[in-house]
């Protein structure tokens, strides 16, 4: 009889102990699998796979998504042999309040991690309603070479998303005929 209950108590007791282990090993699965995803969306160093992965893909920041359709080159219509930069975005507030979405709020840099500056033209700038999309473009004067890493901070939040831009369309007179 007294057997019994010891047998029945070891039991008891390597059953909770394998319930345990069980769910700190899936836990820890889980930390590492969100690690994981963290690190792919902010991972900006491989280069052939974040073309895929990051242009075109909608990122949000403080409740707008905000994607980047296309990236172009352009001739600078003021500086011979110097281009432009043109992102197309487009941005859809996810919100229940309007929101303001800003080309100024986003910074681009060049491979040589040097920021370009914004080039006057017709950048997005607007507040945007709860549930309504907004396409516009953003334009930076292009030093150096690619590929252009691309963050938008929001001011008033600090949360930020970062692209990666890989492909740029070259529409100069230079382009290469297809």
């Amino acid at each position: 009889m007294i057997l019994k209950r010891r047998f029945r108590s070891i039991w008891i007791c390597i059953l909770t102990l394998t319930i345990f282990l069980t769910g700190c090993i899936s836990g820890e699965k889980e930390v590492q699998d969100e690690q994981k995803n963290m690190q792919k969306q902010t991972n900006t160093s491989s280069k052939g796979e974040t073309d895929k992965k990051e242009t075109g893909q909608a990122k949000t920041v403080s409740g707008v998504s905000i994607r980047i359709e296309k990236a172009l080159k352009l001739e600078h219509p003021e500086q011979k042999g110097k281009q432009v930069l043109q992102l197309q975005l487009m941005a859809t507030n996810k919100t229940a309040e309007e929101r303001f979405v800003d080309v100024f709020e986003m910074s681009v840099w060049n491979q040589e991690n040097k920021k370009l500056r914004i080039y006057p033209g017709d950048n997005l700038g607007t507040h945007l309603s709860p549930g309504k999309s907004v396409k516009g473009n953003g334009y930076y004067v292009i030093e150096g070479k690619g590929p252009f890493k691309v963050q938008y901070e929001n001011t008033d939040t600090k949360e930020k998303q970062e692209w990666i831009i890989d492909k740029v369309t070259d529409m100069t007179a230079d382009a290469p005929k297809k």
